[in-house]
């Protein structure tokens, strides 16, 4: 009998366990508003190795649907817009630039409990100080990109968030020169509150 009753109790532990964790990430799995704050560091790859960028910034955004699919590809899709009101370019002179991104769509991958993965592509513009990179550019680049990363749920309805970026920057020819920066991995670290 005691076995039997440890036994119950054992499940029942697993299961409350669960729905705890369940309901702390809730707010990424049902319709519903976010916002939150990150910072980020990226660094060029390849012939742009010498190139840096600080970010800090803050989202806004919506849980647009409820769960869909089967399995590990079971989700949420999720649409954000950034503004990022303090980055900083290093290439051998520093400039400061204001970035806009009215285009994060993130898949949410939520067969998880307190781990919600997500990959998500972006697109957005950067307004700088002066013409950037260096020369007869523009002082308007464009940026675009995907990225992986994801909520880890601390509270209910609160998560922190890490990512990683591989952005590509571009003036699409709005200055006489448009030699861009390729590639670009920016690693970023936030906290959302979804509701």
């Amino acid at each position: 009998m005691r076995k039997s009753s440890a036994l119950i109790l054992l499940i029942a532990a697993c299961f409350v366990s669960t729905s705890i964790a369940q309901s702390e990430s809730s707010g990424v799995r049902t319709p519903g508003w976010n916002r939150g704050l990150f910072g980020g560091y990226g660094n060029g790859v390849s012939d742009n190795s010498g190139f840096r960028r600080v970010t800090f910034g803050a989202r806004f955004g919506r849980v647009l649907t409820s769960e869909h699919g089967l399995g590990i590809l079971r989700g949420t899709l999720e649409w954000n817009a950034e503004v990022t009101p303090v980055e900083f370019f290093n290439y051998g002179q520093t400039v400061y630039t204001v970035g806009v991104t009215p285009l994060v769509a993130k898949w949410n991958f939520t067969s998880g409990e307190r781990t919600v993965p997500f990959f998500e592509v972006v697109g957005g513009a950067l307004f700088s100080s002066e013409k950037f990179p260096a020369g007869d550019t523009a002082k308007v680049n464009f940026q675009t990109g995907a990225g992986v990363g994801f909520h880890r749920f601390v509270r209910r309805g609160r998560a922190i968030d890490v990512e990683v970026r591989a952005l590509h920057i571009s003036n699409a020819s709005i200055g006489n020169h448009n030699p861009g920066v390729n590639a670009q991995l920016q690693f970023q670290l936030g906290y959302t509150w979804f509701k």
